[in-house]
Parts: structure tokens; C-alpha cells; sequence
């Protein structure tokens, strides 16, 4: 079986660097990176730092834009002619990838599925309904994600198993490499944040009211600048928090190794949420909505909108009073085992047993599970 992963900006570099060897050893595998942010040398850089697999195929499209992204992974997609393709989260890439696939008539695995903010003013959003209405098989990485997808959107339960998160697996791969690198020599408890996206900072106003926020803290705040946010500073004449460590952008394991060792973490993103969790650590996400639930259910996680809300340094002390004495010490996003889930159930998409092997483990698929979803997708193509 000949199996195509395709993916496009770094995060999805890390977070598919534990499973990119697992197909690898598997199966007839094709890594295939658009080039949707990054230069091959920005990319050889990730991969000499985590000893991660470099993709075979670097197309450079060099823009977001999703028609480019699309007729350029098609056109190589109509030359690898892969029975499978694997895409991953929510970028223009994963959308790209997902429609090139359909276009060759591929297996279409769509890893991340099901997550949800509701916000459809957000472009990821967007790009995660889309894939996952054309994909064959969604890998949910948590209960909720399948929820969504089987109860809200009326997908098939056996095409939507609960694999687990490809952020755990890569935090386990990684982890003697995170603890080996210095620490960000800060003393006492500090914060460490992520501010980049659109809605966060391209308001004044609002960007105005999130630094008087950032600086009411009583601790310093580790703060890798984003050239986005950087430039908006800039252009408004804003200034910086004293309380605010500004720092260009760090590479992914100094990142972790700083984040291993805060109090809290403060972040506009997504993947520093799962993090977080799997960390143990505090999370405020500033914004007003998220796609990982998850976390704020279970307490490790807090909402602030930077737009409408104030007080941040009193959900902080909260959220550090309280974070040890949650209920529910637990982390949906599993124990690190997402890349072997995925390898078998592609083992038993093509017909053979598997040799990727995983613990049972209480809320995700079992070999059982996996069996019945690549019997599903067998049975819906021979139909189609």
C-alpha cells in the first residue's frame, strides 16, 4: 500500500515526527511538505534539532493561498498516485492535501478530527468541518472530538475512533531532548506566553488592553515575540510591560524546556493548550472560545477574553490555588501512543494484521474499534 502524508508549517512537523517512522517502516510512505510557510533550510533546521524525518517531497509553493496549495499538491498527488493520504489539523496545507486526495481517489485519514470551537469566523474552523465532511476516516484525538462528529454532524461512530493526540507522542518522543536543553534562567515562578493571532492582536485597542492586563501580574512573563505581533506593537507605538522577558522566537525544545518549568502558561494558540494539560500545568487561553474543551472541562484550562474581560492576575492566583486540587487529574489527549493507533489502523486498511501495538487504554479505540473502522471505509468504497 502506498501511503502520502502531507503537511505544511511547523507545528505539524512536531506534531507528525513520532508518526512519519511509523509509516515509514510500514508501508510504500511518501512525506510530502508544501512549503505553505517555510524555505527547505528553515525546514532541514526543525529536522536536525528534533532528529525528526525530513520530507521526501518540498514543493515550495511559498504562500497560504489555498487554490496554489491545492493545484500544487494535486499535481504531485496524480505522480505518487497513493492508495492513502494522511493530513493533519486545520491549515490551508490540511485542507490542500485533503482535496488533492479526493481528486486521485485516495483513502483520505484526516488525524485531529472532530475539534471544534464553533467560532466560524475563524479560518481553521473552517478548514476543519471541510476536511472532515470529504475524509473517509476521521481520527478524533479525544472523546468529545468523536462526539462531535458522530452526534452534532452525523458521521458513521465506526469511522470516527478516538485515537489520542499526536502532541503527547511528541512530547514522549522528545522529552530527554527537552530536559537536556538550558532553562530560560528565570527565578521563581514565571509565566511563559503566546500572543499571535488576528483577533489578539491586530486591534490597538484590544492589544492595548491585553498589555495593561500582562503587566498587572506579579511574576515575570517569558514572551517569544511573534514577527506579527512585534510588527503590530510597532505600527501602534505601544510599549512593553516591565514584567514582560521579550525574546525573539525559540526553537521548539527551548520552548518546551521553558514551559516546563512555569507556573503558567499564557497563549492564543492551540497546541501550547494540549501542552499544557499534558504537562500539568496551568493554561489561560486568551481568547473567548476554544477548540480543546477538553481542558477547560477538567480545570486545567481557563477562557480570557482580552477583548471583554479583565482581572487576569486574579485568574492566575486561581488558577495557581487551585489548578493541584482539580477532580479530574486526567489527560484526554492520552498516554502517547496516536502514532501506533494510526499505523494499525492503516495495517488493517490494507488487509494484513497488524504489527503496531498499543496498550487498552480506558476512552480510545481498541484493536476492535480500529478493525471495525477499516472495515467501514472498506465496505463504503466498495459501495461507492
Amino acid at each position: 500500500m502506498r501511503v502520502a502524508t502531507v503537511c505544511g508549517t511547523r507545528p505539524e512537523l512536531i506534531k507528525l515526527a513520532p508518526l512519519v517512522p511509523e509509516l515509514s517502516a510500514r508501508f510504500d510512505h511518501h512525506y510530502l511538505f508544501t512549503g505553505q510557510h517555510y524555505s527547505p533550510n528553515m525546514v532541514q533546521v526543525f529536522v536536525d534539532e528534533l532528529d525528526a524525518p525530513a520530507p521526501d517531497s518540498f514543493l515550495d509553493v511559498g504562500t497560504s493561498e489555498i487554490d496554489a496549495l491545492t493545484a500544487a499538491t494535486a499535481a504531485k498527488m496524480r505522480e505518487l498516485r497513493p492508495d492513502v493520504v494522511v493530513t493533519y489539523g486545520d491549515t490551508n496545507s490540511t485542507l490542500a492535501g485533503s482535496r488533492a486526495a479526493k481528486e486521485v481517489g485516495a483513502i483520505l485519514i484526516h488525524v485531529e478530527a472532530g475539534i471544534r470551537s464553533f467560532d466560524r469566523s475563524m479560518p481553521e474552523e473552517l478548514n476543519r468541518v471541510i476536511v472532515d465532511e470529504i475524509s473517509d476516516l476521521r481520527l478524533a484525538p479525544t472523546g468529545l472530538a468523536a462526539w462531535f462528529l458522530t452526534a452534532f454532524e452525523h458521521r458513521p461512530p465506526p469511522a470516527c475512533p478516538v485515537v489520542g493526540n499526536l502532541a503527547v507522542d511528541a512530547w514522549v518522543r522528545h522529552r530527554d531532548l527537552i530536559a537536556a536543553r538550558p532553562g530560560p534562567g528565570l527565578e521563581g515562578d514565571y509565566a511563559v506566553m503566546t500572543l499571535h493571532r488576528q483577533a489578539t492582536v491586530d486591534d490597538p485597542e484590544v492589544l492595548g488592553r491585553a498589555l495593561k492586563e500582562f503587566g498587572s501580574l506579579s511574576m515575570p512573563i517569558l514572551f517569544p515575540v511573534h514577527p506579527r505581533t512585534a510588527d503590530r506593537m510597532k505600527s501602534f507605538g505601544l510599549e512593553w510591560p516591565d514584567n514582560l522577558q521579550i525574546c525573539e522566537p525559540i526553537g521548539y525544545l527551548d520552548f518546551c524546556r521553558a514551559m516546563s518549568g512555569a507556573a503558567i502558561l499564557l497563549t492564543d494558540s492551540g497546541g501550547v493548550q494540549e501542552e499544557g494539560i499534558s504537562l500539568g500545568i496551568p493554561c489561560i487561553t486568551l481568547r473567548p472560545n476554544t477548540e480543546r474543551m477538553e481542558t477547560v472541562f477538567l480545570g486545567g484550562n481557563k477562557l480570557f477574553d482580552l477583548a471583554r474581560d479583565t482581572g487576569l492576575a486574579g485568574d492566575v492566583e486561581h488558577m495557581l490555588a487551585t489548578h493541584g486540587d482539580r477532580p479530574y487529574q486526567l489527560n484526554p489527549f492520552g498516554s502517547g501512543y496516536a502514532a501506533a493507533r494510526i499505523a494499525a489502523v492503516i495495517e488493517l486498511l490494507d488487509g494484513r494484521a497488524p504489527t503496531a501495538s498499543f496498550p487498552d487504554e480506558a476512552g480510545f479505540a481498541t484493536m476492535a474499534d480500529l478493525q471495525a473502522a477499516a472495515s467501514f471505509v472498506a465496505a463504503s468504497r466498495r459501495a461507492a
